[in-house]
């Protein structure tokens, strides 16, 4: 079956989204125009990329709220947020990142996408120690102290309950992006000395226009209940 060029660009774009359709060779033409008719248009896909909130703007330090309405909306959020993350691009990114005060995250790990919808984490009492970064904080990467191990429970955006556990850097990813659903940001979690680091790299900034909000330092080591 041949396919044409408008039909060839709508088949590559569903490709950045989901899997191509197996034995697609074999699809009747009916079938494949039916599978085609779901592709997301250019139009679509730029609208689902939303610009992302940088450190200084209050939404990034109030924390979100618990999601109570499973409905049509938040899966528009959850595939904004993934197509923002993977336009970026990034491990993971919170829904305060993108202006949207809820509990819903997604991440990028290892080739795996996934998201998770109001986290509750269990953390390991053994730590790692390695380098950390932001989309809300471009350019900044610091060694930070996280967790090696954690199990997440939450749901996912059907409502249906879903645990993730991980190590390693996808505990990394799950911790960061859970920091951001209670108002914190990385580089509160760093020493004081490279706490003052970031603050000159960050006022140095071309995006921070010279201007650094007070780094606010964390109250506890993690916000999760060690195992």
């Amino acid at each position: 079956m041949r396919v044409n060029e408008p039909a060839a660009r709508r088949i590559g774009i569903k490709a950045a989204h989901q899997p191509f359709p197996p034995r697609a060779r074999q699809m009747s033409r009916v079938s494949f125009v039916d599978w085609a008719r779901t592709c997301p248009t250019d139009e679509e896909i730029r609208v689902a990329v939303q610009p992302i909130r940088l450190f200084g703007d209050p939404v990034l330090r109030t924390p979100a709220e618990p999601v109570t309405d499973f409905d049509k909306e938040l899966r528009t959020l959850v595939r904004d947020l993934t197509d923002t993350m993977l336009d970026a691009p990034g491990l993971g990114l919170a829904a305060p990142q993108i202006g949207v005060g809820l509990r819903v995250f997604t991440y990028h790990v290892d080739g795996v996408i996934g998201h998770l919808v109001n986290p509750d984490l269990d953390l390991s009492e053994e730590e790692q120690f390695g380098p950390e970064g932001c989309l809300s904080l471009p350019g900044l990467r610091f060694d930070c102290r996280r967790a090696m191990r954690v199990i997440a429970k939450g749901y996912t955006m059907y409502g249906e309950p879903v645990t993730i556990e991980g190590s390693e850097l996808l505990a990394r990813c799950i911790q960061h992006e859970t920091d951001h659903l209670d108002g914190i940001l990385f580089i509160d979690r760093l020493d004081q000395e490279a706490r003052k680091e970031a603050l000159r790299l960050i006022r140095e900034a071309e995006w921070a226009g010279g201007q650094v909000p007070e780094v606010r330092v964390s109250p506890h080591p993690t916000l999760g209940r060690a195992l």
